[in-house]
């Protein structure tokens, strides 16, 4: 997932075609679960609760904590107690990687093509655009099509140069969890960034503390480097919850 993708290379071009546009699909991934156990500090389930409270985000996701301390009080104080006991890692080290491999399995087990959170599982390019029929064009009309398409979506997308992708692949693979910090009037807000394939998952750390491996994405950058060898370019564009998240906060992030 990575980097400022804020800067939507060579936004806002006009549209020369809208013929090689399909609609875009609304099937997608699961839920993918982000990061195992998050550091935390105290001895007891008791002091890791109100550690958490503490947290000045806590309130966002209140309904959610206090919905499992009901439904599952032994698996909430079981998550209260392991975030308390679980020494503090590098900034890049989970676990995660492991939970999104459970969380496929389980929903190709189910034969689901989406995720409760309404992401779109296995999400091609060929799904949002005619790929057979932009091979014809070249890199600027292609980005022209891309760009006046998603200009009028609210989300967030980009047309990136191959030696850029390029970069931020390198670094991916040497560090494919990262913690970023979202500015809020409050301070800021941590989300947990995972790849997983050219997918960039997102979720609020918090999130990840209080329901661990079946902690949903709530934002999800798809690259597609199909284009990257013949046209030097690779297109991006995002699904997002829209419950936590808005355009704004997906560009920072």
């Amino acid at each position: 997932m990575a980097g400022p993708l804020c800067q939507g290379w060579g936004l806002g071009v006009a549209l020369r075609s809208r013929a090689a546009l399909r609609p875009l699909g609304l099937l997608a991934p699961p839920a993918r679960g982000l990061l195992g156990s998050a550091a935390g500090s105290g001895t007891a389930a008791g002091s890791g609760e109100a550690a958490l409270e503490e947290n000045p985000f806590y309130g966002k996701y209140r309904h959610k904590i206090q919905e499992l301390r009901r439904s599952n009080p032994d698996v909430f104080e079981s998550r209260m107690e392991k975030r308390s006991e679980v020494k503090k890692q590098p900034v890049g080290h989970s676990k995660q990687g492991e939970f999104i491999r459970c969380m496929e399995e389980k929903a190709e087990g189910l034969g689901s093509k989406t995720s409760k959170g309404g992401f779109t599982k296995d999400k091609t390019l060929d799904s949002i655009l005619n790929v057979e029929m932009v091979k014809e064009k070249s890199a600027e009309e292609i980005t022209q099509i891309w760009n006046q398409y998603f200009s009028a979506k609210d989300t967030v997308y980009a047309v990136i140069p191959a030696d850029k992708f390029d970069l931020m692949w390198r670094r991916a693979q040497k560090c494919p969890s990262f913690l970023y910090a979202l500015p809020r009037k409050e301070g800021y807000e941590f989300f947990v960034g995972q790849w997983s394939g050219t997918e960039l998952h997102f979720t609020s750390l918090i999130n990840v503390q209080t329901q661990g491996e079946t902690a949903p994405s709530q934002l999800v950058l798809y690259h597609y480097p199909d284009l990257q060898k013949e046209k030097g370019i690779v297109l991006m564009t995002a699904e997002m919850d829209s419950k936590f998240l808005v355009v704004h906060d997906a560009q920072c992030l």
